[in-house]
């Protein structure tokens, strides 16, 4: 089972880069910034990001790891872990359809 991104809007790129990068392992926010920053180029400000982690919790794709300590770190849940496996899995299905497709257009 997993959940369409694409039903999140404009949260859903952000929400695919932070499942990856929580796929790699838990994150405070700010590390999860710099990593998004380095892996995807995007600077995601604190508003994106936090309604996007906000977005991501109320559906059950991550969790809050739960300690007394500040700042808070997220994780990948298993659903979240599917969801982010069947989003690559279509962009990967996608990628070989259009590659087919052109493909077959320069034959022609």
């Amino acid at each position: 089972m997993s959940f369409a991104l694409e039903s999140l809007g404009r949260f859903a790129r952000p929400a695919q880069q932070i499942l990856t990068v929580l796929g790699q392992g838990p994150h405070i926010p700010a590390a999860l910034c710099r990593e998004l920053r380095a892996r995807c180029g995007d600077d995601i400000g604190p508003g994106t990001l936090f309604g996007t982690l906000a977005r991501l919790e109320r559906r059950g794709l991550v969790e809050v790891i739960p300690s007394p300590a500040a700042p808070r770190a997220y994780r990948i849940t298993g659903l979240g872990a599917d969801t982010l496996e069947a989003q690559l899995a279509s962009m990967t299905s996608r990628g070989r359809r259009v590659q087919g497709a052109l493909t077959r257009s320069a034959v022609t």
